[in-house]
């Protein structure tokens, strides 16, 4: 009898500690996109620039893909307060080629139907050891998985600097090894860093040759 005494208070402590541990980190994954928000401004030209601003004011990490289309609208909210899943839906209204989901604290905005698969390529990542969000940037070049996948797109890397991408938000992080895809990588690092924006955008095909841009800043 006070064996099965002890099993039993065992099975309970245990199971509390699978609640204690469960909790916050169902939480944790929830807490982007029910973040409340004062009213706000946005006024951006295409989704890319919208979407930043939003990260920015809205002070969440926010990572968007999209094969880009030849035009895009100039986004213009007037938002007078609420979530953050609120003003993701009052940006979409404008933007409805657009859709938006969460996975781990991380917003992730996308094409409809012009999605980028480099985001979904699964790499085996051997870490990063206090480096900066520029070095860790910088080794994806490194990243024979990306590569790959750049021969077989037929398409070349192209990304544009105004020279003030890296001033800020660039302590160093470490991030641990193992396999997971770039939007993860790319996900993590904008948490990690703080800087909370990340942009993997592919040229129109109307335009002929392929140029795609990894953008961590």
């Amino acid at each position: 009898m006070a064996k099965r005494l002890v099993c039993l208070t065992v099975a309970i402590y245990l199971a509390q500690a699978v609640c204690v541990i469960h909790g916050p980190v169902a939480a944790a994954a929830q807490s982007a996109s029910v973040k409340r928000l004062e009213a706000l401004h946005i006024e951006q030209a295409g989704a890319y620039n919208a979407l930043g601003e939003i990260s920015d004011k809205a002070h969440v990490a926010i990572g968007v893909e999209a094969i880009q289309p030849m035009q895009e609208p100039t986004i213009i909210i007037e938002f007078s307060g609420g979530t953050v899943a609120d003003l993701l839906n009052a940006f979409i209204a404008q933007a409805p080629d657009y859709e938006w989901e969460e996975n781990s604290g991380a917003i992730h905005v996308f094409r409809k139907n012009a999605r980028v698969s480099l985001v979904d390529v699964q790499i085996h990542y051997p870490g990063a050891s206090k480096k900066t969000r520029h070095e860790i940037w910088d080794d994806l070049a490194k990243r024979p998985e990306i590569s790959t996948w750049l021969n077989s797109a037929h398409c070349m890397r192209q990304e544009y600097f105004q020279g003030k991408e890296f001033r800020s938000n660039n302590d160093p992080i470490s991030i641990v090894p193992g396999d997971r895809t770039l939007k993860q990588l790319l996900s993590e690092v904008a948490i990690k860093s703080g800087d909370n924006y990340w942009a993997v955008l592919q040229t129109p095909p109307s335009r002929g040759s392929c140029h795609i841009a990894i953008i961590l800043w």
